[in-house]
């Protein structure tokens, strides 16, 4: 499945005012936690980043009772990458977690967060809240003729640059989300799930 998408930071007006408009003009498609433990190759845990983009994104993810192995290929910044999944039975995910650290992927982040999921002209367009203070959006496009920043122009959205993204990211990172650990992973799970 190629994926043609762009994302950008709102505040949290933006995140209201477009909430009450996709309600009202769109289709609230679900809404949810997530969980998600990236052991992608290559990280640095003084920089919490991935200095070399060695075009491989792995990821285990637990949205409410869905679980799931999910692998990324192509270039974190290009609308357009491959993406294969592989469904977890629930309760699996932290078996997932153990599996790939046995295997040497012991570096990462883990990521939490909610997110409403919406159907908009079109286009699925994903709202999500770190926390209580930082907000961001998600545009995706079912087909390639679609362009995703015709939408983002239409709302007065201004998406990320692929320069703006990379430093995003590593804001994030420090800011957001924290270093993977067992420990740090289970204590989310006991507290959320």
């Amino acid at each position: 499945m190629i994926e043609i998408e762009i994302r950008g930071k709102i505040s949290p007006k933006d995140f209201e005012r477009l909430s009450g408009l996709f309600s009202q003009e769109g289709k609230l498609i679900r809404h949810y936690h997530r969980l998600s433990v990236d052991l992608s190759p290559g990280f640095d845990p003084k920089t919490r980043s991935w200095p070399k983009d060695d075009q491989l994104d792995l990821r285990i993810k637990k949205t409410d009772e869905e679980e799931k192995i999910s692998v990324k290929v192509g270039n974190i910044n290009a609308q357009e990458r491959e993406e294969v999944e592989i469904r977890l039975k629930e309760g699996e995910f932290e078996d997932a977690v153990k599996m790939f650290t046995a295997l040497g992927f012991k570096q990462g982040m883990i990521y939490f967060w909610q997110s409403w999921e919406y159907v908009y002209k079109k286009f699925e367009v994903k709202l999500t809240r770190y926390g209580e203070e930082y907000y961001s959006l998600e545009i995706e496009s079912p087909e390639k003729n679609l362009d995703p920043n015709v939408l983002a122009k239409e709302l007065n959205l201004d998406p990320f640059t692929d320069k703006e993204y990379k430093k995003e990211i590593n804001w994030q990172n420090f800011n957001l989300h924290q270093i993977f650990s067992l420990k740090a992973v289970e204590k989310i799970l006991k507290e959320n799930f």
